[in-house]
């Protein structure tokens, strides 16, 4: 084939074009997977911000007036409060809602529909963050055990959406032993106890 005076053998057109096809291509795959790739790290790091609030909800209503004085305590209630609720919101960009036909239908497109179960414990415990103040003493007690199944529902489903499917070293992967911290106590050496009030107690 002639182009523009230079005879160009059939060959390395049908060559060139491969390559460009080729190119093109493996440009859109990389485009899809650094795409994959960026929101897979925004849900972590979304569902991170999800467990730091929701742990710290049980915990404060878990170890009540043993560990915080009642204005802290209020206080983490009511950022939690308002941070559960922006996730929630986050939480959307992410998991849309399932479609109906009818349910929903006369809210803006996001809330249409039932939204995702990933998203129930976190709207859950933003609610027993904002019902606890009033809440009588056996109801406080069923939310604090609603409040850990929250956390722990939602870290299964948080896990199968951005865990890690195996470990960078198989040491990491080694099946626990369960121990507890009383167990570990009574292993403390008394040799250890001696050395530890015999010496200056110092971090390094």
């Amino acid at each position: 084939m002639n182009i523009l005076g230079v005879e160009v053998p059939l060959q390395a057109i049908a060559g060139f074009i491969s390559a460009c096809i080729a190119g093109v291509a493996a440009l859109l795959v990389w485009l899809q997977w650094r795409e994959r790739q960026l929101r897979q790290d925004d849900v972590l790091r979304w569902a991170n911000e999800v467990i730091r609030n929701l742990q710290t909800l049980y915990l404060v209503i878990f170890l009540g007036d043993a560990t915080f004085d009642r204005a802290t305590a209020r206080s983490m209630l009511a950022r939690i409060a308002v941070d559960t609720s922006v996730l929630v919101e986050q939480g959307r960009m992410f998991f849309k809602n399932t479609p109906h036909p009818s349910h929903g239908q006369h809210r803006p497109p996001a809330y249409r529909g039932y939204r995702p179960m990933l998203l129930d414990p976190i709207v859950v415990s933003h609610q027993i963050a904002c019902q606890w103040e009033g809440a009588a003493e056996e109801e406080r007690e069923r939310m604090i055990l609603v409040a850990q199944d929250c956390v722990r529902g939602f870290v299964s489903m948080a896990q199968r959406e951005v865990g890690r499917g195996r470990t960078a070293h198989a040491a990491s992967s080694i099946r626990g032993e369960g121990e507890n911290l009383e167990a570990l106590l009574a292993k403390v050496a008394p040799e250890r106890l001696a050395a530890l009030n015999t010496s200056p107690r110092l971090s390094l």
